[in-house]
């Protein structure tokens, strides 16, 4: 994160959005609108034949950008995220530092499928693995590895970060989800069912639930 000359905190804000989807990207600067706690910088997005490579080609020209600024943690946005009702920057700001000191590679604001969840905090939760890249919080040390990975048409972004990193954190409750176009430009599974993505995030959000009132009782630290 940076300081501005007001000595308020700002974290650099990479939003990818293709030039054609104007109604996607007038939703995401509607979001963005009053929230001076990031620093936003709209990226053309990559295209490709496969969505899913397009994407992944987006993530890297963002790091490569962050890299050049010198950047030591960043956001990366799709322009369909949107904040829940949960987001305020005290909250995502101290997750961010803490997640940080316990070596998160990776925060999400929030995701559409895991395997296992352990507490790490009071809001914050270890994953092995998630689905969902709307909204994702980049550390530097993790930079490099995005970078040096050889990306197949087989793959998917959320896939390869969860494989390359054992390091995985997600907010919750959950910040941000992923709005419904009525299409996606990523895969043919999404494609197919327009509603997916909607489903994903609440069955996440409802198993997540329970085993965030199983930790709250057991009082996890308040960090």
């Amino acid at each position: 994160m940076k300081k501005e000359s007001t000595m308020e905190y700002y974290i650099p804000t990479y939003i990818i959005n293709l030039k054609e989807r104007a109604e996607r990207k007038e939703h995401i600067v509607s979001e963005f609108e009053g929230k001076p706690e990031f620093g936003v910088t709209f990226v053309d997005a990559c295209t490709h034949s496969i969505g899913a490579v397009g994407l992944w080609n987006s993530i890297v020209k963002v790091i490569e950008f962050a890299v050049e600024q010198e950047n030591d943690v960043i956001l990366i946005c799709e322009d369909d995220h949107y904040f829940t009702e949960n987001y305020s920057q005290e909250y995502l700001f101290e997750n961010i530092v803490y997640a940080h000191e316990q070596g998160a590679d990776i925060l999400s604001g929030g995701i559409g499928g895991f395997g296992y969840a352990v507490p790490v905090a009071k809001n914050r939760y270890w994953v092995d693995w998630f689905w969902c890249t709307q909204f994702i919080v980049v550390y530097k040390k993790f930079f490099q590895k995005i970078l040096d990975y050889e990306f197949k048409d087989t793959d998917t972004a959320d896939g390869v970060i969860s494989m390359l990193s054992n390091n995985l954190m997600t907010l919750y409750p959950f910040i941000s989800k992923q709005k419904e176009f009525g299409y996606s430009d990523i895969t043919q599974g999404n494609k197919d069912n327009p509603n997916l993505i909607t489903q994903l995030f609440e069955r996440t959000d409802a198993y997540l639930s329970a085993i965030h009132k199983v930790s709250g009782f057991y009082n996890y630290p308040n960090i």
